[in-house]
């Protein structure tokens, strides 16, 4: 890509934030009052502390759910691929990114509140998915798979040939 064609996106990605920062300043106050009123709730420190969590959250999908478009856009062929492969590498590979991108804004760029899930709870994630209800990963191998996952994610279109790697150790984790 081009630095012109850079730019413009850099651009339209700035847009796209301050816009969402706005709705969110609107928002967020609007809901809080309506969801304390329906509930016939006042105000309490307590709130604050949920409401950080949820905006923590929020940003976490955001991640998550980003990890998952961009790879659909690199890997078409993931779309191809038959049940339970497919979910087994999209969600496997969306999982590791979000925890890599999410723990370097938190580690690395310092940002409060990001929210990165521990091992345990994105098992329990992938567990979720009817298709990979027998899968047969531990924490350990998840966290294994993470490490890997970051030698891979260290050379540009790294996680292309991780994905590859995903698809070759699907009869380990998978049980047809």
């Amino acid at each position: 890509m081009d630095m012109m064609a850079i730019a413009m996106v850099e651009g339209r990605l700035r847009g796209l934030v301050e816009e969402l920062k706005e709705e969110l300043g609107t928002a967020i106050p609007i809901a809080v009052e309506k969801l304390m009123g329906l509930f016939g709730l006042e105000a309490s420190p307590g709130l604050l502390k949920d409401i950080r969590m949820a905006i923590s959250h929020a940003l976490h999908i955001i991640i998550h759910e980003l990890a998952h478009q961009v790879a659909r856009e690199a890997m078409p062929w993931l779309e191809e691929l038959p049940e339970p492969d497919r979910t087994f590498v999209d969600e496997v590979l969306a999982r590791l990114v979000e925890r890599a991108i999410s723990t370097e804004l938190r580690d690395g760029v310092g940002l409060k509140m990001v929210l990165v899930e521990d091992f345990k709870e994105q098992l329990s994630e992938l567990r979720f998915y009817e298709q990979l209800r027998g899968i047969s990963m531990d924490e350990a191998d998840l966290k294994a798979l993470y490490e890997e996952f970051l030698r891979y994610a260290s050379r540009a279109g790294g996680a292309l040939d991780f994905a590859r790697h995903l698809l070759e150790l699907r009869g380990r984790f998978l049980r047809r």
